[in-house]
């Protein structure tokens, strides 16, 4: 097993991945920028370094500084939790020269998987259904293509996640202006494909080792967005037909085994009201929402990204997995920056993975994100009265959050129905 594990990044992830490591008996270090030294992770790992100033290329996100502080350290692995560096193949090929062990696909894999019109050309290749897109380096191309598959339309950086590098536009001036901006002044290749409006967003969860073992660990419905950025998330999905899932987890399996994946993975997929579906997109690395699809297997996903990734074989199979309740997350963002003055959640059985401590700054520099409450029931009845219960009880002093208006989705008709799409914020006005 590891020895010392470098872990490359901030916020509630790196609290949980130390946590984690903890209990593995594996030596941990937490690097912060200058801003961060007293954050939670670094409180509670076994060193911590300084890796720069406030912005994030300058710190969290510097390949060769990250890289320096794992040698300096002597830390023979390195976990990148999720956004940051986790899917940048230039900072893998980096752990691999110097024989540093990455949590995650090797970098040869990480180059097909976080390609998304790499991706999307495997699974046309597999026979698995994809939205119609083009790789496009010059506006007039995306116009052509925008005119002929008629507005709106949805432009993609290849290699972007967690709702970052994407833009859906309705019209030439918006097409003009998005794509300005996510070229940001490089001639590099973005990706224009048909946007729908009425779909649900709908992942399936994959565990792989390198014995070709490939697991499927259910679905999540991740519909509930702003801006293409998750906001809560539920396992698992209601409403879809088992013949649906079986296709989902059959194509989910094709694309893993058609790349020899290795590593914890989602794939990604878009399903309209007519149950027709389209891949989407892969992601190389541990979801935000992971923790719900870990209430109902009961199954350490942490632990088994980093056991796959020193090598060891998955113990148990698919027949060994079964899927119990219902599991809802609520991600908990900060609205404004300044001073956490206190904060609290007085029931005991809710699960919250956050980075919180009174006192703490929330500066504009990184992502909002607070910490995710995560509410468990047998039933989804269940998990929503006890996550209505929990919101209440999270009290955060000293900053706007979004509490308020996570209650509003948990209290909305259509939520509780359990019949809503992507747009389902901007329709309801939430």
């Amino acid at each position: 097993m590891l020895n010392k594990m470098l872990v490359a990044n901030r916020g509630e992830i790196a609290v949980r991945i130390i946590k984690e490591c903890k209990k593995m008996g594996i030596k941990t270090v937490a690097v912060c920028s200058d801003i961060e030294r007293d954050a939670l992770h670094m409180q509670i790992a076994d060193e911590g370094y300084c890796v720069g100033t406030a912005p994030i290329k300058d710190s969290y996100g510097s390949i060769e500084t990250i890289i320096n502080a794992s040698i300096i350290t002597d830390s023979d692995s390195i976990h990148p939790g999720y956004g940051l560096l986790s899917e940048n193949t230039e900072f893998v090929q980096l752990c691999e020269q110097h024989n540093i062990l990455f949590a995650g696909p090797t970098s040869d894999i990480l180059l097909r998987a976080s390609d998304k019109s790499t991706m999307k050309k495997i699974a046309c290749e597999q026979q698995i259904p994809v939205l119609t897109g083009y790789s496009i380096s010059n506006i007039n191309d995306a116009l052509i293509y925008a005119h002929e598959t008629g507005y709106p339309v949805m432009l993609k950086i290849n290699n972007g996640g967690g709702g970052i590098g994407m833009k859906s536009v309705y019209n030439d001036d918006e097409l003009k202006k998005s794509f300005k901006v996510l070229q940001c002044g490089k001639n590099r290749e973005l990706l224009i494909e048909k946007y729908l409006e009425t779909v649900r967003h709908i992942e399936v969860q994959i565990l792989a080792d390198k014995y070709r073992n490939i697991l499927i660990l259910g679905n999540r419905d991740c519909s509930i967005q702003l801006d293409n950025k998750k906001v809560l998330e539920e396992c698992p999905a209601q409403n879809l037909s088992p013949e649906l899932l079986k296709k989902l987890y059959a194509d989910s399996l094709k694309l893993a085994q058609a790349i020899n994946y290795i590593g914890i993975g989602t794939v990604e997929f878009l399903v309209d009201e007519a149950e027709n579906y389209y891949f989407m997109e892969m992601n190389a690395r541990i979801q935000v929402e992971y923790g719900i699809s870990e209430m109902i297997t009961g199954i350490d996903l942490i632990e088994w990204q980093i056991k796959i990734a020193a090598g060891e074989k998955i113990l148990f199979s698919q027949e060994d997995i079964s899927f119990k309740g219902h599991a809802i997350e609520c991600r908990i963002n900060a609205q404004s920056c300044g001073n956490i003055v206190d904060w609290h959640l007085k029931d005991s059985d809710a699960r919250f993975d956050h980075m919180l401590v009174a006192g703490m700054n929330v500066t504009p520099y990184y992502d909002s994100l607070l910490g995710k409450l995560i509410s468990y029931g047998q039933t989804r009845n269940e998990a929503i009265f006890k996550m209505r219960k929990y919101l209440k009880e999270l009290q955060i002093t000293g900053i706007k959050t979004n509490i308020n208006e996570q209650k509003a989705i948990i209290d909305n008709d259509l939520f509780i129905s359990s019949v809503y799409f992507t747009n389902f914020l901007k329709n309801e006005a939430l």
